[in-house]
C-alpha cells in the first residue's frame, strides 16, 4: 500500500504497531491518521509520534526522519531516535566506538553541532541546554555557547526561564544568564520543573508546591510530589495516592487515585488501582480518563493509557494495542507487542 497524498490532516499521524505472526516481539511499526485510516504501512522497525511535521522511524537497525508522506528527509543513519525541537535534535555519534557524546541535528540534516557533549536537551526559546561532562551550560540555535558551563545541573528554558542548579539547591534563570528566581530550593527526590501555565513544582523542606515567577507559592509545598501543570491542573502525590490541584492552590480532582496523567484536550487517563498484585492482566484493566472536575469521560477498561493528541490516545488492554477517541470509541485496534512508550515527549514542551 502507497503512502497517502499528504493533506491537511496527514500531519496529525499516530504510530501503530503491527505484529508479525504470533510472536508478541516482531512487529512493524507504521502511522494512521485520524480516523484510523493506514497513512504510512507498517514497514519501520519502530516508530515515533510526529512532531511539528516530522517523525522518528527506525529501519535496517538505524534511525531516521520522515515526512508525512513517508518520504526520508534524513536517511537511516543514527543510532538513536531525532526529536526536533524549534528545527533542531539531539545528535548521537554514529558508532559506539566513537563513545556516547551528543551534538546538535538541523530538521534539513545539517549538522550543527558535532557530537561532543554528555547531553543535549530539547530547544526552547531558541537555547538548548548542553553538558560538557561535569557542568551544564546552554547554546543558541547556530551552536553558539551563550552561557558557559557553570551550573551543577540545569534545565530546558520554558517560558523564558530555565531552572538550574549550584551548591546543591535549584532556581531560575533568564537567557542572559542573570537570576530570575533566587537559587534556594532543595528539590529532594528530584529538580526544579519547567514552567507551564506560569507555575513551576519545586520544594521546600522536603514538600513539594508550585511557585509563580515572583517566586510566591500559589499551591503551598505540602505533598511527597508534584508535576507539571496542564490545561489547569497539575498531577500531586501524597501518601502513595495521586490526584490534581488547580492554579489558585485547591484540590481541584481528590487524591485517590493510584497513577494520573497529564491533561491534553480536557481528558486525562487515572489509574483507579490499589497496587497489590493481581491475578491477571485483565483484573489490572484499572485505567480510565476523567475531565478537569474529576467526572468519568471514559470509565475504566485499560491496563494503561498515553496522552490525548488531536483527538486520539493509545491505550493498552491485556489483548490489544488500541487508539480511541474522546468517546473511547475505538478507531484501530491491533494485537498486543511487546513495545509501547505511551509518552515519550512528557518532559518537551507541549506539542504545538
Amino acid at each position: 500500500m502507497q503512502p497517502l497524498k499528504p493533506t491537511k490532516w496527514t500531519d496529525r499521524l499516530f504510530p501503530i504497531y503491527v505484529r508479525e505472526g504470533r510472536s508478541q516481539k516482531r512487529y512493524k511499526a507504521g502511522y494512521i491518521g485520524c480516523t484510523g485510516e493506514i497513512v504510512i504501512p507498517a514497514e519501520y522497525e519502530d516508530a515515533y509520534p510526529f512532531r511539528n511535521g516530522l517523525a522518528a522511524v527506525k529501519q535496517s537497525g538505524r534511525w531516521g526522519v520522515i515526512d508525512p508522506g513517508g518520504t526520508f528527509v534524513i536517511s537511516p543513519t543514527y543510532r538513536r531516535p531525532l526529536v526536533f525541537t524549534e528545527g533542531r535534535a539531539e545528535l548521537p555519534t554514529l558508532d559506539e566506538k566513537d563513545g556516547d557524546k551528543r551534538g546538535v541535528i538541523s530538521s534539513t540534516g545539517e549538522i550543527i553541532v558535532k557530537p561532543r557533549y554528555r547531553s543535549v536537551s530539547h530547544f526552547s526559546d531558541g537555547l538548548a541546554c548542553v553538558c560538557d561532562g561535569q557542568l551544564y551550560g546552554y547554546i543558541n540555535l547556530e551552536g553558539n555557547q551563550v552561557i558557559p558551563p557553570f551550573f551543577e545541573d540545569a534545565r530546558a528554558f520554558s517560558e523564558g526561564l530555565a531552572a538550574v542548579k549550584l551548591n546543591g539547591a535549584w532556581g531560575y534563570i533568564y537567557p542572559d544568564a542573570s537570576t530570575a528566581i533566587p537559587i534556594r530550593y532543595i528539590c529532594e527526590r528530584g529538580m526544579a520543573g519547567p514552567f507551564r501555565d506560569g507555575l513551576a513544582r519545586v520544594a521546600r523542606n522536603g514538600r513539594w508546591g508550585h511557585i509563580n515567577k515572583n517566586a510566591k507559592f500559589v499551591v503551598e509545598p505540602q505533598f511527597d510530589m508534584a508535576r507539571e501543570f496542564s490545561e489547569g491542573r497539575a498531577p500531586v502525590f501524597l501518601d502513595h495516592r495521586a490526584g490534581y490541584v488547580n492554579r489558585e492552590g485547591e484540590t481541584a480532582v481528590p487524591i485517590s487515585f493510584l497513577r494520573v496523567g497529564r491533561f491534553a484536550g480536557g481528558l486525562a487517563a487515572v489509574d483507579t488501582g490499589s497496587g497489590q498484585a493481581h491475578k491477571s492482566i485483565a483484573d489490572a484493566c484499572e485505567t480510565g480518563f476523567i475531565d478537569r472536575n474529576g467526572e468519568w469521560l471514559i470509565p475504566p477498561r485499560f491496563f494503561a493509557a498515553g496522552t490525548f493528541q488531536d483527538g486520539l490516545c493509545v491505550t493498552q488492554n491485556e489483548k490489544c494495542i488500541e487508539y480511541v477517541n474522546r468517546e473511547g470509541t475505538v478507531v484501530w485496534s491491533g494485537p498486543w507487542v511487546e513495545h509501547l512508550n505511551f509518552d515519550p515527549y512528557h518532559i518537551l514542551p507541549p506539542a504545538p
